[in-house]
C-alpha cells in the first residue's frame, strides 16, 4: 500500500560537512537533482508515467553512498575514493519498497538506475539476477552499511520482506521484463543522469525555451523561375495536410530531390508543434557535413539562438571554462538538446534511443511531445525497418511524439501518413539513367565515359565510387586527362578539408565554372551540389537514385542530364559493391536494374516505382535483427544493443591529425602535454573537438610504412614528420610531413607498400 509522501526520508537530515562534489553539499546536490528531474518530467508531459514520487525517491538518493568517508577523502584530494553507486542503490530499493505497492516492480528499476549512472544500462534479466542473488548473500551486510553511512536513516525492511522479494522476481519475470518497463526505466534513467550532471556542473534551474516564430523564406531578391514556383506550390499543398492532423502519429513526406524539402519539413513540423503543443523540433540527418549545411537554413527560419546544431565536429564559442554559464558547459560537455529547434545526426538520435550508455541516454526524455523530422531515413540498415518502426510507433503512443521520415525514396519502416499530395512527381525529366550490361575493370571507366556521355569534356560532371581506394586511383586516371580542374571527396580528406572542398564546388557550380568531382558514397544524401552528368558504380538501388539527385539538379539543362551505371571490379574480378554492401542489397538492385545483355534506359519519373519494387524485395528477404524484440524481452544492455552504422574498432586503422594550418599544432601540443583532471575536462573535450576537424582514420600499414620512407628525407621541422603519440594512441602529421603523405586535393595517399592491400576502404 502507497504510504504518505510526508514520511520521506529528508537529504536535510545529512552531516552538513558531506559533500558530492569539491564545492557542493551531498543535501543540496541531492535536492537539487529531484528539483531539476521534476521540472523536466513536468515540461515534457512525463509525470503519467514516472510518478513524482518515484522521481524523489531516486533523486534524493541516488549519490548516498558518497557519504563514505573514502570518497570524502577522495573529494579533499586523498585516496582513490570508492564506488558509490550500489551503495547508494540500496538506500533507493530500500525507500521505493517502503514507499511503492507491494505488487509493483518499478523499485528495482529505480534501484537500478541508480545503481548504473555512471556507466551503462545491462540486460534486465542481468539486472534481476544481480538483486536476487546479492539480497540473498548480503542482506544483513548492507544494512548494517547503510547506518554506517547515514546514521538518520531509519527504512528498512525486514529480512523476509527481501527473500519475499526476490522469490518474486524470480517468478515474475516475464511480466516484469517488457517494453512497458523499458520505457519507464530509460526514461527514469535518462532524467537522473541529465539532472546528476546538470546540477554538478551548476546548473540550478531549468529556462524553458518556447518554439519560436518562423521566419517565411523570402525569395523576392531573384527571379522566379518555373521550378521555384512548381516548388512553392509543392510546399503549399505539403503544408495544408497540416490541417487534417488532430494527434501525434507517425507520418511520410516523401518528395522528389531538388524539390525543397528542407524548408518545407521545417514548416509543416513548427506547424505541427504549435498545433500539438509540442515542446522540441528535432532534425536529424544522416551525416554531419548536411547537418552543418541544414543548420544555416533553420537559423534563418527560427533564428540563431533557437536553433541548435549538435554533432561530434560541432564546437561552441569558445569563451573560456569559467566564463561559460553552466547550461553551455553542459551541452558542449555531454551534448544536451537544451534549445527548442535541435539539428544532429541520425546516429545521435539512434543512440538517444537504444544505446545502453549513460551519456548517450540523456536526451531521450527530450522525445517526449516531440516532433521528429528524420531526413534521408532509407540510410539506416534495411534489417533493422521493422523492429524501428515498432520503435517509433510505441514511442508515438506513449510519448505523444510525432515522427516524419523525409525522403525521395521512402523505405518500408512505417505504414504512416502520407504528407504530400498523391501522385507528385517533378515536372519535367531531369535526367536519364542509361545502366549498362556486363563488368567492366576500373581501367575501362574512362572509356566508358567517352563512349556513352556526349560532350563529356564540355560539362561538368560526378563520379561516384564505391571505395576510397578505387576512387583515388580513378582521381589520379583522369586529373591530367579532363579539360577542367578535377576535385575529390572523401572521408580519408580531413572534415576541414571536405568543407573547404564544398564551399569550391558550390562557388564554381553558382559561376558556373566547368569542373569535375570524384567522390566515395559521402556525396549521396542531401549534399546540395548539381552536374550535368553522374557515373555511379553499382550500388543499392536507392543509393544510386540518391546520386542521381546530383544531376541535373535545379533543371539548369534543357536537355537533361545524364546518370549512368555500371558494375566496376578489381583485377582479381571482385565487384567493388561487394566489398561494402549486403549480397542481398546488391542482388535486388541487380534483379530491380535487369542487368542483362543489354543497356537498360530509363527516365527519372520510373526511379520511385522501381525504388519501391526493391524495397519489397528486400523487405522479403532480409531477415530482421529484432531490435523491438530485444526490447520487450528485457534486452537492453551492450550485447544486444543495435549499432546504426556497424563501424568495429579496427587494430590496423589509426587516427591521424593533420596540420593543415597553423592553428593544429598548438592545440595538439595543449591537448598532449596538459594534466587533465575532472576540473579542466570541459575544456579538454572542447580542445579535442576543434581538432576533430583536421582528423582522419586510415590504414595503420600505411602510416608505418610512410613513416619509414620519411626517416630517409631531410627536414627543417624540429618534429618528426609522421610520429605517434603514445599517450593518446593517435599519430601527427606535420606541414613538411604532409607534402608527401597527405594531397592537397584527395587527401591521405596510401604508400606503395600499401597499394596492394585490400581494397574495401569505403567511404
Amino acid at each position: 500500500m502507497l504510504r504518505s509522501a510526508e514520511t520521506m526520508w529528508s537529504p536535510g537530515s545529512l552531516d552538513g560537512e558531506l559533500k558530492s562534489h569539491p564545492e557542493r553539499l551531498l543535501k543540496d546536490h541531492l535536492n537539487g537533482t529531484y528539483r531539476l528531474m521534476s521540472d523536466m518530467a513536468q515540461y515534457h508531459g512525463l509525470k503519467s508515467i514516472l510518478p513524482d514520487i518515484d522521481i524523489e525517491i531516486v533523486g534524493i538518493t541516488h549519490d548516498l553512498g558518497k557519504a563514505h568517508p573514502l570518497f570524502q577523502d577522495y573529494l579533499n584530494g586523498r585516496g582513490g575514493g570508492i564506488d558509490h553507486a550500489l551503495p547508494s542503490a540500496w538506500f533507493t530499493l530500500n525507500l521505493s519498497k517502503f514507499h511503492t505497492n507491494e505488487d509493483s516492480f518499478s523499485d528495482i528499476w529505480l534501484a537500478e538506475a541508480v545503481r548504473r549512472h555512471h556507466t551503462y544500462m545491462v540486460d534486465g534479466s542481468e539486472a534481476l539476477d544481480f538483486w536476487v542473488q546479492h539480497n540473498k548473500q548480503a542482506f544483513k551486510e548492507q544494512k548494517d552499511a547503510m547506518k554506517k553511512l547515514v546514521p538518520t536513516w531509519n527504512i528498512f525492511l525486514s529480512e523476509e520482506q527481501w527473500e519475499d522479494y526476490a522469490d518474486a522476481l524470480m517468478l515474475k519475470r516475464k511480466k516484469i521484463l517488457n517494453a512497458q518497463a523499458w520505457l519507464f526505466y530509460r526514461l527514469l534513467y535518462s532524467l537522473l543522469i541529465t539532472a546528476d550532471r546538470m546540477d554538478a556542473i551548476g546548473v540550478r534551474s531549468l529556462k524553458m525555451h518556447p518554439l519560436p516564430l518562423f521566419k517565411e523564406p523570402d525569395f523576392s531578391g531573384r527571379e522566379s523561375s518555373p521550378l521555384d514556383v512548381w516548388r512553392q506550390q509543392t510546399r503549399e499543398a505539403c503544408i495544408r495536410s497540416v490541417d487534417d492532423i488532430e494527434r501525434p502519429g507517425l507520418y511520410t513526406l516523401t518528395l522528389p530531390t531538388g524539390a525543397g524539402k528542407t524548408i518545407t519539413g521545417l514548416d509543416i513540423a513548427r506547424r505541427m508543434a504549435h498545433k500539438l503543443g509540442s515542446k522540441t523540433i528535432i532534425y536529424a540527418l544522416p551525416f554531419i557535413s548536411i547537418v552543418e549545411q541544414n543548420s544555416l537554413v533553420a537559423k534563418g527560419l527560427f533564428g540563431e539562438e533557437d536553433v541548435q546544431e549538435d554533432h561530434s565536429l560541432s564546437t561552441f564559442i569558445e569563451t573560456g571554462e569559467k566564463n561559460q554559464d553552466p547550461m553551455t558547459r553542459m551541452k558542449t560537455f555531454f551534448r544536451y538538446w537544451d534549445a527548442p529547434v535541435i539539428l544532429t545526426t541520425m546516429v545521435q538520435l539512434w543512440e538517444s534511443i537504444y544505446s545502453p550508455k549513460a551519456n548517450d541516454s540523456i536526451d531521450f526524455h527530450r522525445l517526449s511531445d516531440a516532433v521528429v523530422i528524420m531526413d534521408e531515413p532509407q540510410t539506416i540498415n534495411p534489417r533493422y525497418w521493422h523492429g524501428f518502426g515498432e520503435t517509433l510507433q510505441y514511442l508515438s503512443d506513449k510519448l505523444h511524439t510525432s515522427y516524419i521520415l523525409m525522403t525521395a525514396t521512402q523505405p518500408y519502416i512505417i505504414k504512416g501518413t502520407e504528407l504530400s499530395p498523391k501522385g507528385l512527381s517533378f515536372p519535367y525529366n531531369r535526367h536519364t539513367y542509361k545502366i549498362l550490361p556486363h563488368k567492366y575493370q576500373l581501367n575501362e571507366l574512362p572509356s566508358l565515359l567517352e563512349e556513352h556521355i556526349e560532350r563529356l569534356y564540355e560539362k561538368s560532371g560526378l563520379i561516384v565510387l564505391n571505395t576510397r581506394k578505387s576512387a583515388v586511383e580513378v582521381y589520379r586516371m583522369i586529373k591530367n586527362v579532363m579539360d577542367a580542374p578535377v576535385y575529390f571527396l572523401s572521408t580519408w580528406m580531413t572534415p576541414h578539408h571536405r568543407r573547404l572542398t564544398m564551399r569550391l564546388l558550390r562557388y564554381l557550380e553558382k559561376k558556373k565554372i566547368q569542373h569535375y568531382l570524384v567522390s566515395t558514397q559521402v556525396v549521396e544524401a542531401g549534399v546540395d551540389l548539381d552536374f550535368d552528368w553522374v557515373f555511379r558504380d553499382l550500388g543499392p538501388l536507392d543509393s544510386v537514385v540518391q546520386v542521381a539527385g546530383r544531376c541535373n539538379r535545379h533543371s539548369r539543362s534543357e536537355t537533361g542530364g545524364l546518370v549512368l551505371i555500371a558494375e566496376l571490379v578489381n583485377e582479381q574480378g571482385k565487384s567493388f559493391s561487394n566489398m561494402v554492401y549486403d549480397d542481398i542489397l546488391m542482388d535486388s538492385s541487380r534483379s530491380t536494374l535487369r542487368l542483362e545483355d543489354r543497356i537498360n534506359i530509363f527516365e527519372e519519373t520510373m526511379a520511385p516505382i522501381k525504388v519501391d519494387s526493391y524495397y519489397r524485395d528486400i523487405a522479403e528477404r532480409l531477415q530482421d535483427r529484432g531490435i523491438w524484440k530485444n526490447l520487450c524481452e528485457g534486452r537492453w544492455g551492450p550485447q544486444d544493443r543495435p549499432n546504426l552504422i556497424d563501424k568495429h574498432y579496427d587494430p590496423l586503422s589509426a587516427e591521424v591529425y593533420v596540420e593543415q594550418n597553423n592553428t593544429v599544432r598548438p592545440m595538439f601540443e595543449k591537448l598532449i602535454n596538459t594534466k587533465w583532471t575532472l576540473e579542466n575536462l570541459n575544456e579538454k573535450r572542447h580542445l579535442h573537438r576543434k581538432l576533430l576537424q583536421y582528423m582522419i582514420e586510415v590504414p595503420l600499414k600505411a602510416l608505418e610504412s610512410w613513416r619509414n620512407k620519411l626517416a630517409t628525407v631531410a627536414f627543417k621541422d624540429e618534429l618528426p614528420p609522421l610520429d605517434f603519440n603514445v599517450r593518446f594512441q593517435c599519430w601527427f602529421l606535420t606541414k613538411e610531413g604532409r607534402k608527401h603523405v597527405y594531397d592537397r586535393i584527395s587527401g591521405f595517399n596510401l604508400s606503395k607498400d600499401s597499394e596492394n592491400e585490400e581494397d574495401a576502404y569505403f567511404l
